[in-house]
């Protein structure tokens, strides 16, 4: 499994049509604290070279950064205005998502994802 999440990530344009299954089992909140549950699922497509994901209002697409050392991979996603989501995968899977809102009032809010993605095919 972790030649194939290298693989996966090293090559994402030419992996077109594959992506990252997460499930995420923590999700960490300064208004609510840390919660576990049984997994929020969360898929990833490969997009031209990038990623995305689907929400009610569309397709958001996913720059990935280049400072992050390969196999690993970080990708900004622009979801809204004021809104951003950043995706952090270790090699081994272990991942981290979290969303950036900046609320009325000059306020910021955040929420964070803990859990692992492993390749689609």
């Amino acid at each position: 499994m972790m030649r194939a999440l290298c693989l996966a990530l090293l090559l994402p344009g030419a992996a077109l049509g594959a992506g990252l299954d997460c499930t995420f089992t923590t999700i960490c909140s300064p208004l609510t604290g840390c919660q576990t549950n049984d997994g929020v699922p969360f898929v990833f497509d490969v997009t031209g070279g990038g990623f995305s994901f689907m929400t009610g209002e569309g397709l958001i697409l996913g720059t990935p950064l280049s400072n992050t050392t390969p196999p690993a991979l970080s990708v900004l996603f622009d979801t809204a205005q004021d809104s951003t989501i950043l995706l952090s995968v270790t090699p081994a899977g272990e991942a981290v998502m979290t969303q950036h809102d900046i609320a009325p009032g000059d306020r910021i809010q955040s929420i964070s994802y803990f859990g692992t993605c492993e390749p689609r095919t």
